[in-house]
């Protein structure tokens, strides 16, 4: 693989902490110059910061925040050979190297930090491995906590020659010499130089790429935040963690993570407690079930039954009791009314028909009446008309 080729700290701003006063020609930028071929004081080529300081600190400002491979630097020599006789070897030893996004290397990365080396081990110059993002490149020695390793300078010191910074010039590019675009879900188009990781994740994604979905009931950013309790144990949206269908009885809210409110439960939390609980209106969220018991003459989980045992009972039979014969009573009432009623209507009915039958009779009598007469005249008649004959 083609790791990245341009230096992206040349030239840049560059400060250090304790510059060496009056001297302009050891400032911070001679380190990001480009130059390392003199490696003495006197080729004005190194930064060289004061003398009698139990701190030192360098930095150079990318100016934004790139994607960093590597880092080089070059430590003064004095143009003489570099081994354990090499007095700014003691100099050099104990340096830590950070990035960061700000000019605190505590906000940072703390790429390397010198713990085992030797006068005659410590490499110079030396590639420190770094893959990281960041807009500070930090150098930083410190003579503050004795005592130190042997071979250590009693005071620190910035001698830098030449630090030169690898990585992809600008964001969202990665791979072989910098010609590739990072995976699509890094967050902030950060990925490490050269491999095609991403520095970190867009929010509900994780993996070396960012293409894995957050899973076991986590979403959000680094998949570290949990689930709520989404309808039949299903998970939760993998980005904002919001329930698609709805939350288990009980909870409500887009992420279902907020318990009903006081006197409500069950799903939604539509239904209210009973008022018959011994606090009224407060029952478990979930289930409805009276907290603290039932008020007096009430019984059940949720306080909906009543009570068939002691004086309370019997004062509710006794209740229930009257109300079911004064329902009887009605009843029996209406049921009389209604026989009283149909009664009156048949003897009406009965009257009628005794008037109309002796109507009939009496037309009867008078007319057999009316026959009799008849034929007693006709008979009459007869009977003169043959006494005439004679």
């Amino acid at each position: 693989m083609l790791l990245p080729t341009e230096n992206i700290a040349l030239n840049k701003p560059a400060s250090q902490q304790h510059p060496y006063p009056d001297r302009p020609q050891w400032g911070a930028d001679r380190a990001v110059d480009g130059l390392k071929s003199n490696l003495d004081i006197l080729g004005e080529q190194c930064t060289i910061s004061a003398d009698k300081y139990l701190t030192s600190e360098w930095r150079v400002d990318l100016q934004e925040v790139l994607s960093i491979h590597h880092i080089f630097i070059q430590y003064r020599t004095g143009n003489v050979v570099w081994d354990k006789n090499n007095g700014y070897t003691s100099r050099f030893l104990g340096f830590s190297v950070y990035i960061s996004n700000t000019t605190d290397k505590k906000d940072g990365t703390l790429c390397f930090k010198d713990t085992s080396y030797t006068r005659a081990t410590i490499p110079n110059p030396t590639n420190i491995t770094c893959f990281t993002h960041g807009r500070y490149v930090i150098y930083h020695n410190n003579r503050t906590q004795p005592e130190f390793p042997p071979g250590y300078s009693m005071n620190a010191y910035n001698e830098l020659c030449e630090v030169e910074v690898y990585g992809c010039p600008e964001l969202g590019y990665d791979g072989e010499n910098c010609s590739s675009l990072c995976p699509e879900k890094c967050k902030d188009d950060q990925c490490y130089a050269g491999n095609k990781t991403c520095l970190s994740c867009v929010a509900g994604y994780i993996g070396s790429q960012c293409i894995e979905e957050c899973d076991g009931g986590t979403f959000g950013a680094r998949c570290i935040n949990m689930c709520g309790k989404c309808a039949q144990n299903e998970h939760c949206h993998h980005i904002n963690g919001s329930c698609m269908n709805g939350c288990d009885p009980g909870f409500y809210g887009h992420q279902c993570k907020k318990i009903c409110e006081t006197g409500k439960y069950g799903i939604d939390c539509q239904q209210r407690c009973s008022a018959f609980c011994h606090t009224s209106g407060i029952c478990h969220h979930i289930t409805g079930a009276c907290k603290d018991g039932c008020k007096s003459g009430w019984k059940g989980t949720e306080c909906l039954e009543v009570q068939d045992y002691g004086k309370t009972s019997t004062t509710l039979y006794v209740v229930i009791a009257s109300l079911s014969v004064l329902v009887i009573n009605n009843v029996v009432l209406v049921l009389y009314v209604i026989l009283l009623c149909k009664h009156s209507k048949n003897q009406k009915k009965n009257k009628a028909y005794e008037q109309n039958k002796k109507e009939n009779m009496f037309t009867q009598d008078t007319s057999g009446y009316d026959s009799v007469i008849s034929r007693a005249e006709e008979n009459y008649q007869e009977l003169a008309i043959v006494t005439a004959d004679r």
